[in-house]
């Protein structure tokens, strides 16, 4: 989970397109430059990313680690302990999942993603309460009445309520993809007609990227790793060359250059990595590269929001 769990971040990224508002279509479509659409579905996005993005600031992903290196896992179970902590855990439940829970009865209607946020949010939650209450047990050192009992049951509960967790944010995930996919295909087109090849060549090369990512196996690449890199390599290099052209900039509001550099850094990174695999036969160096993409997709990601 945590060496590929970027992926799923990846899947979800966010597109700042800074497009003037349009009016909503009478016959219901999505406006996807909608502030509403983009306030309510950016917020989806938050809290799968909060889920799955292992080492950016606090995330339930780290504290799974975090809990399962303290109390161990099921089958290695150790919970006499004196004291745990799992993490700052509690912020990206209030600053994420709280919010996007606030935004779930809000218009645009989503369909079934507005019902499986609500779903996972409820048990994710729950999830939550319980290591709260081991981090309280330990604090308070209820161990030396109950001799670790009330530790075992409160394990059990997290392993159990964990499981829900995970199922949830699977099928979340799916409900979200759909409407991902129409929406980057919306303004792939719209900044292609409108001359913003900047954004247009950022959201190509993020799609390449992930298709190239998917391609990635356990022991060996997929069939279609080679395809999709010619095209990530193609679209990274119109980015380099158009990194130059303040005009080009201009015409697609880029105004963080730095923060566009270092993006565009990290994807170039990316793609240098990529083609390092494709020659890579030492298991220890390819476990190496696939870090170091995993590392640069987190920061690639974390710059795109902001430009």
């Amino acid at each position: 989970m945590k060496k590929m769990g970027i992926l799923v971040a990846v899947l979800f990224v966010l597109a700042s397109c800074n497009l003037k508002q349009a009016k909503e279509k009478s016959d219901g479509t999505l406006k996807y430059d909608s502030p509403e659409f983009s306030d309510k579905f950016n917020s989806y996005i938050s809290v799968t990313n909060y889920y799955s993005t292992s080492d950016k600031g606090s995330s339930w992903d780290g504290t799974l680690t975090k809990f399962y290196d303290q109390l161990g896992t099921p089958d290695k179970k150790n919970v006499q302990k004196e004291d745990v902590y799992f993490g700052n855990f509690m912020w990206g439940i209030d600053q994420s999942v709280k919010v996007a829970v606030a935004n779930a009865e809000k218009a645009p209607n989503l369909g079934s993603a507005d019902t499986n946020l609500i779903a996972f949010s409820k048990e994710i939650i729950s999830a939550s309460s319980i290591l709260q209450q081991l981090e309280s047990y330990y604090k308070g050192k209820s161990y030396l009445d109950d001799k670790y009992a009330k530790a075992n049951q409160l394990y059990s509960n997290f392993i159990n309520e964990q499981a829900k967790v995970d199922s949830l944010c699977i099928v979340l995930r799916k409900s979200m993809a759909g409407i991902k996919e129409n929406r980057d295909n919306y303004f792939v087109e719209l900044n292609k007609k409108e001359g913003r090849l900047v954004r247009y060549h950022m959201l190509l090369s993020m799609r390449y990227a992930k298709a190239t990512f998917a391609q990635i196996g356990s022991k060996e690449l997929g069939p279609e790793f080679k395809s999709n890199y010619d095209k990530l390599a193609l679209s990274v290099d119109e980015l380099n060359k158009r990194s130059a052209d303040d005009s080009a900039l201009e015409k697609s509001n880029i105004t963080l250059k730095s923060t566009f550099g270092n993006y565009l850094g990290y994807l170039t990174s990316i793609k240098g990595n990529f083609r390092m695999l494709m020659d890579v036969k030492d298991e220890a160096k390819r476990e190496e590269t696939l870090k170091k993409i995993d590392s640069d997709f987190a920061e690639m990601i974390d710059d795109y929001n902001r430009i």
